[in-house]
């Protein structure tokens, strides 16, 4: 490495279904330009390289990771073996030791060998090893020495998120250490020998690797890349992140680069993408009745599965999605998604949610006497109509409040340096680039030191 004297900073946000990491010159947010943002292509090199999946596979004699991982289960589909993911629920957990100490199920891991902590460690470790090959092969991030490293989170656990701050950081040090014993087979296809992981998991635990790491807010991320030239205006900010496991509500009122939480707005709802994924699932499963026998339905639910975000993606923005799959031809409507009661009862408690929240953030905007109120959605369902609609709403008792609807990608994601890889994905990645952006004045834990790549 040639080296830089300038600081830049480095956030990874590891969802239920995908993490993501980017990075930005330190002083970023205060002077910001397109070109600073770096965006990491984790898995490739077209938009769908900014995605990692997040999953680890417990096989016969291997543990493989990120799309081997999937694809593997996916193979065994039919002996009810799956991926093990939601990595971020489980951390979310009241009680996070007794989770971490929890053995895998043996659909995750038949051998019965691993903690749920075990599989968390090796993940994250195979996670690292990819950004660090991503830093590596930017033509810019390679001439980094340091990076000041972060992490984003949501606020699940108030004020105990020191607490469950300083068990993650832990976790990223065994993986650290993990990495180092481990070495290359992380990143191969054909993931690492079983007979190797216990004894390398017991070193790096009794021997982690010091990784100083800060912790940002996920709503507080989505402030800061969407204030972003707006320090007046967007002092009250409410965020609604649809990711695959959970949806969670946040708002917050900004005073110059300070960043207040509204602990009363926040929510969380335990359905998300996935939940609307088994709706859309059951319903062409209940449409097709020649799927008749344990093994079709099994074959028909992995086909959807496979398909379904191209499946959301076509039912969202032309009302109508159709699958081919075995010969056989199945069409959905939105309309049918939208009469349908488990989504009508999810969709009901989404905005009973968001209205409460609503509510919060409007009595704050009257007490501090501003004019404003801007909305945003984030996360791999910000597009969806419904999501869009949401962030529309206007609280009653707030005539003197202007309500606005940011967009989910912003116009500087279309930016030429982004060669239109970025704007197709930029919902998934708001999180990661806007904690990467953010001063360190907007961070809920910071790090004691910067750690070199």
């Amino acid at each position: 490495m040639s080296g830089s004297d300038e600081a830049w900073t480095l956030c990874v946000d590891f969802g239920t279904a995908y993490s993501k990491a980017a990075a930005a010159p330190s002083g970023a947010w205060a002077h910001f330009d397109p070109a600073q943002v770096r965006p990491l292509m984790l898995s490739g090199e077209a938009s769908e390289g900014f995605l990692l999946d997040s999953a680890v596979f417990v096989d016969d004699e291997r543990i493989v990771f990120g799309p081997a991982a999937l694809a593997r289960a996916d193979e065994l589909v039919d002996k009810k073996r799956i991926a093990l993911r939601s990595f971020k629920t489980l951390l979310s957990v009241s009680d996070l030791d007794r989770a971490l100490n929890t053995s895998a199920p043996a659909s995750v891991d038949p051998h019965r060998m691993f903690a749920m902590r075990d599989l968390i460690v090796l993940y994250l470790a195979y996670l690292t090893a990819s950004i660090d090959r991503a830093v590596a092969a930017d033509a810019v991030l390679a001439n980094i020495d340091v990076f000041d490293r972060r992490y984003a989170a949501p606020a699940w656990r108030g004020g105990d998120s020191a607490g469950l701050h300083d068990s993650v950081v832990g976790l990223f040090g065994e993986a650290a250490a993990l990495r180092k014993i481990l070495g290359g087979d992380l990143l191969s296809s054909r993931g690492v020998a079983i007979k190797t992981v216990p004894g390398s998991l017991a070193a790096a635990r009794a021997a982690p690797s010091p990784t100083p790491m800060g912790l940002i807010f996920e709503a507080t991320a989505a402030a800061a890349y969407t204030s972003i030239g707006l320090e007046e205006s967007a002092s009250h900010l409410i965020v609604i992140d649809v990711g695959a496991g959970t949806t969670d509500i946040s708002a917050m009122a900004r005073r110059g680069k300070r960043v207040e939480e509204l602990p009363a707005a926040r929510a969380t709802l335990k359905q998300a993408g996935n939940f609307v994924d088994r709706i859309i699932a059951d319903m062409v499963l209940e449409a097709n009745p020649w799927a008749k026998s344990a093994q079709q339905k099994t074959e028909l639910w992995a086909a959807l599965m496979r398909r379904m975000r191209d499946i959301k993606e076509s039912l969202f923005v032309d009302g109508r999605a159709i699958l081919r799959n075995d010969g056989r031809v199945f069409s959905l409507n939105l309309r049918d998604l939208e009469r349908d009661k488990d989504f009508r009862a999810f969709t009901g408690a989404l905005e009973a949610a968001f209205d409460n929240s609503l509510a919060v953030i409007r009595d704050s905007a009257l007490k501090a006497e501003r004019r404003e109120v801007q909305a945003i959605a984030v996360g791999g369902g910000a597009g969806a109509p419904f999501i869009q609609s949401l962030i529309r709403r206007k609280p009653p008792r707030s005539a003197k409040l202007n309500f606005v609807a940011r967009p989910a990608t912003p116009d500087w994601a279309h930016a030429r340096e982004f060669r239109g890889n970025l704007a197709p994905v930029f919902p998934q990645l708001a999180i990661a680039i806007g904690g990467a952006l953010a001063p360190k004045a907007m961070l809920a834990a910071s790090a004691e030191s910067l750690e070199a790549v």
